[in-house]
């Protein structure tokens, strides 16, 4: 087993986050987010968001070799071949030759007392950042100068060169000269530590004094380690030293931690596949190590210590116990016992020996396979024993497997076997040995050497079924099963919480004590917190939606801290804080089993096993402090902050209502576990937790608000809330209190004369509205009277006569309780001027049953419904689409027609609009308006629309042609 930690590592690459693989240069700004060079482009990341610069948002070039940040926070890019790129967070400017620069080819930068010196590939530049004003100086060399590092010592600035040797930069005025300090050639990176400085050259790297290294009288060191080309070094909080290195032409790159002058390649244990490693960045707040290669992206390392993985050759880890300084891992194919170096290893043919060598010596009366409480079979071979799981009991350390049990002394000798298959087992307060089987009882052993037990049949309602997991806890011992709940042995007996109606949860998985309590999870992801130490208490119940990921597979708990793992990672819960820790923090799935180790979590994995340090997993303060807005968009139109917000407020006129912001935390180290709220006003409510950091205000109504955001933080359980911008929506100039007054006294003086005006027509108008009232009812009874005309009548009671002569008196009744109906529903609904669509609809299928009777059910007639519409509340105008069913029956199907056929289709357009569309396929009319209108029904139809307000041509829409049928479109705005 090895003890190497490997880190949990991301790689950012051009499939998704970056423009380009090859990473040139890294930077972290003065806000701690990293700014990334790459030969394609430059990009800024900001926790989770990733933003692009190119050539056509003004960069000079989209190669980006250096970057740099001067103290007004402007960031400078060096491009390899178009000089530099200067960014005050709005706009570009360009700096080149043609300003100045001594070259075009930037290859590092450094800001200094105001100044940013430049190294090129043909001398140094030095820029003002105030003016820009550029002083240069062009190397004298007759060979490749090429600028590899700067370093500053004693408040000088010193430049170390490809090919020509170290110089210091002497700023005198105006002038920029180059003072040569020794000639070390071969020079591809150069780092200052302290008093020494790292020194990169072919094939190795040396540590000198540094005021060795530049005095007059400086010699080529003879100490040479490593072995390929560094790049770049990296100096970590904890002072470890990492050089990113490429060989050029070796395979021999890659990322190195530099060790008492020697160099340990760690790619394996930061999950960098990369041999061409050029440039290095270390985060000191947020603990990571940016790794930027030449081939296969950015690699960020997490150097946080909370997590460490230890990968071992014994691939899946089932289950884990301790006992004093002794570990037991068990493996899919071993159990290895560990203390200190001394490894002792018992696999499957150790164990199959101690099993055979049980059976040839024992007296005692052996289980067989066909008892199905035992399930052995003595003749399965080693190759295909299962484990189970490993558990530590009264010294000694306790597995379970398909061929029976075995008790395990710490230093990997025997100590006994027990002929029995099971599942799941634990012990009594008293040391008894518990067996438990799925389906045939539980037996208790009080003497596993004479095989001595009380057995507790299936069918007693206490016995453990079905059991799936167990827990000892003080004299008590709890069992849970998949079907029927919780069960407990205490006081030499077996009680089933469910059955005895002490708690009725059903699908048990999961058990753990946590204090004085237990914790139990259900199949469904719920986790209860019980106590049951005098009477049963449920004391919590966390749901599942608190809890990350859908399926539990292990409960652990440590100083009040309950721990729940899922297919998503681990949450961590206490006090109604939840934190949760996945693979952004370095814990990969899957998760195969989980044991506590005093202040340790252990979990196994596949290819090795994680370890969690629980004390140092609390974070007490927040990691989120701040909270600024990045992006204003007006009725989407993008606005610089500087021109809508001042001190903190944005005042909008009527018309600027729908606003979009964007917002972003301090830089954070787990940027995926940050989720968004926000609220309008202190005392509104609280949004939908959101994981995108933005804000979409649409529609303000005219008044102030505060718009407040809070940041939950799953790493750390916490919450951050801050008010981040004040927006007062101005109303329009007509709510204002001058023009509302002077609209008022207008109206005042408009209102007195118009009631003068009034007065006099408000007889005429009584008038007017009594002739309207009483034409109304007389249109509704018109209506009636033409929707049940005699005609109709007559038909339907020769149909009636028709059913008795021919000696069909159930047919007679069933037509006269429609036709009864229909009478009953026509009186009732000509009183009313709206009914419910549903009543529509009921009354349309009564008259059409009574209708198609006398066609002997010949008319295939369908009704369709949009189903948009909701019958039960929508109201239409009544009365308003039987008359034109009349007309099919009457008019559209003469004998000659076959297969006569009546469609009606309701359906609602978007603008709310009902659609009633009414058509036949009978033998039409050559002149539809002119017989149509002849119908006094369909006259008092447009008189009644007329009176609802409806325009009765947009209303109503009739086509018909001869021998091709009628259709009629009725549309309702409803």
């Amino acid at each position: 087993m090895s003890y190497s930690q490997i880190f949990p590592s991301r790689n950012y690459t051009s499939a998704k986050e970056l423009p380009n693989n090859a990473i040139r240069s890294l930077f972290l700004d003065s806000q701690n987010f990293l700014w990334i060079g790459t030969e394609n482009g430059v990009v800024h990341k900001e926790n989770k968001k990733f933003t692009h610069f190119f050539e056509e948002n003004g960069l000079a070039m989209n190669n980006c070799w250096a970057i740099a940040e001067d103290s007004s926070k402007k960031m400078w890019f060096g491009s390899y071949g178009a000089g530099l790129s200067i960014y005050d967070g709005q706009s570009f400017i360009v700096l080149s030759k043609e300003n100045g620069l001594v070259h075009n080819e930037i290859t590092k930068l450094l800001h200094f007392n105001n100044k940013m010196y430049v190294g090129t590939s043909d001398g140094v530049s030095v820029v003002d950042i105030n003016n820009f004003q550029i002083f240069s100086s062009k190397s004298t060399e007759n060979k490749l100068f090429r600028v590899s590092s700067f370093f500053e010592y004693d408040a000088k600035i010193y430049c170390t060169t490809y090919n020509s040797g170290t110089y210091q930069i002497v700023l005198d005025s105006d002038k920029v000269s180059l003072k040569k300090i020794n000639n070390n050639q071969y020079i591809y990176a150069a780092f200052k530590s302290n008093d020494s400085i790292y020194i990169s050259n072919k094939e190795y790297f040396t540590k000198s004094k540094l005021t060795s290294f530049i005095s007059d009288t400086a010699t080529s060191p003879t100490s040479k380690q490593g072995n390929s080309i560094i790049w770049d070094y990296c100096l970590t909080s904890k002072n470890n030293m990492f050089a990113g290195a490429w060989g050029i032409y070796k395979n021999d790159g890659g990322l190195y931690e530099i060790v008492n002058n020697k160099f340990i390649n760690r790619n394996s244990d930061f999950n960098i596949s990369s041999k061409e490693i050029v440039s290095l960045e270390f985060d000191s707040k947020l603990n990571k190590l940016y790794v930027g290669s030449k081939d296969t992206g950015l690699y960020e390392v997490d150097m946080s210590s909370v997590i460490k993985f230890i990968p071992s050759a014994d691939m899946d880890i089932l289950d884990y116990a301790t006992f004093g300084d002794t570990k037991a891992y068990l493996y899919k194919e071993v159990l290895v016992l560990e203390e200190g170096t001394k490894k002792i290893r018992l696999d499957k043919n150790i164990l199959k020996k101690w099993e055979e060598n049980f059976l040839r010596n024992t007296k005692m009366s052996l289980p067989k396979h066909e008892d199905y409480f035992y399930e052995l079979d003595y003749n399965t071979s080693a190759k295909d024993i299962k484990f189970y799981d490993l558990k530590y009991y009264n010294h000694a350390f306790w597995l379970n497997t398909t061929i029976g049990v075995f008790s395990i002394k710490k230093d990997g000798t025997f100590l006994r076997y027990l002929p029995l298959h099971t599942e799941e087992f634990n012990f009594t307060a008293q040391g008894n040995f518990i067996e438990t089987t799925p389906y045939e009882g539980v037996r208790v052993y009080t003497d596993l050497d004479k095989f001595d037990y009380t057995y507790f049949k299936k069918e007693k309602k206490n016995t453990p079924t079905m059991i799936v997991n167990s827990l000892k806890k003080g004299d008590k011992t709890y069992f849970l099963s998949i079907f029927s709940g919780l069960y407990i042995w205490h006081n030499n007996h077996f009680t089933s919480y469910l059955n005895n109606n002490i708690w009725l949860e059903k699908k048990l998985k999961h058990i753990t004590s946590i204090d004085n309590n237990i914790a139990v999870s259900n199949e469904s992801g719920d986790v209860f917190i019980l106590n049951d130490e005098q009477s049963f208490n449920v004391i919590k119940k966390i749901a599942r939606s608190k809890i990350q990921g859908n399926s539990i597979s292990f409960l652990e708990s440590y100083n009040g801290n309950l721990f729940i793992g899922t297919e998503k990672g681990l949450t961590i819960y206490k006090n109604d804080r939840f934190l949760f820790i996945d693979e952004e923090q370095g814990l990969k799935q899957p998760i195969l089993s989980s044991k506590l180790e005093g202040d340790n979590l252990f979990i196994g994995s596949k290819q090795g096993y994680y370890t969690i340090n629980l004390n140092t997993i609390e974070q007490k303060k927040p990691l989120v402090t701040k909270i600024k807005v990045n992006q204003f968009k007006i009725n989407n139109e993008n606005i610089p902050l500087d021109k809508i917000i001042s001190n903190g407020e944005a005042i909008l006129n009527y018309i600027q209502n729908t606003v979009l912001l964007t917002f972003s935390t301090n830089a954070h180290p787990y940027p995926n576990k940050l989720a968004y709220q926000y609220q309008l006003n202190s005392n509104s409510e609280w949004t939908e937790i959101s994981s995108s950091p933005e804000i979409f205000l649409p529609y303000l109504s005219p008044k102030k608000y505060q718009v407040e955001v809070k940041v939950s933080d799953l790493s750390t359980g916490l919450h951050y809330s801050e008010v981040i911008l004040n927006i007062s929506i101005l109303p329009p100039f007509w709510k204002n209190w001058w023009f509302m007054s002077a609209i008022i006294f207008l109206f005042s003086i408009g209102t007195y004369l118009f009631y003068k005006h009034k007065v006099k027509q408000n007889k005429k108008i009584e008038v007017e509205k009594g002739f309207i009232k009483n034409r109304i009812e007389e249109v509704k009874m018109e209506a009636l009277l033409a929707q049940m005309n005699p005609h109709f009548i007559f038909n339907a009671m020769n149909s009636i006569q028709k059913y008795i002569l021919e000696n069909d008196p159930d047919s007679a009744v069933l037509f006269l309780g429609e036709f009864s109906k229909l009478i009953r529903k026509n009186l009732d609904h000509c009183t009313r001027p709206y009914i419910f669509m549903y009543e529509e609809i009921e009354y349309l299928n009564s008259y059409i049953y009574v209708e198609n009777k006398r066609f002997n059910n010949s008319v295939l007639v369908e009704l369709t419904i949009d189903e948009s519409i909701d019958t039960y509340s929508m109201e239409i105008p009544s009365m308003i689409i039987q008359p034109f069913i009349e007309n099919v029956f009457v008019h559209a199907f003469p004998p000659n027609v076959i297969n006569p056929k009546l469609n009606i289709d309701f359906s609602l357009t978007q603008e709310n609009i009902l659609i009633c569309t009414i058509k036949d396929n009978g033998v039409g009319i050559s002149k539809p308006s002119k017989q149509l209108h002849k119908s006094k029904g369909i006259l008092l139809i447009k008189e009644r629309l007329k009176l609802l307000g409806y325009n009765v041509k947009e209303t109503l829409c009739i086509t018909a042609s001869e021998k091709e049928g009628t259709s009629i479109v009725i549309s309702l705005k409803i």
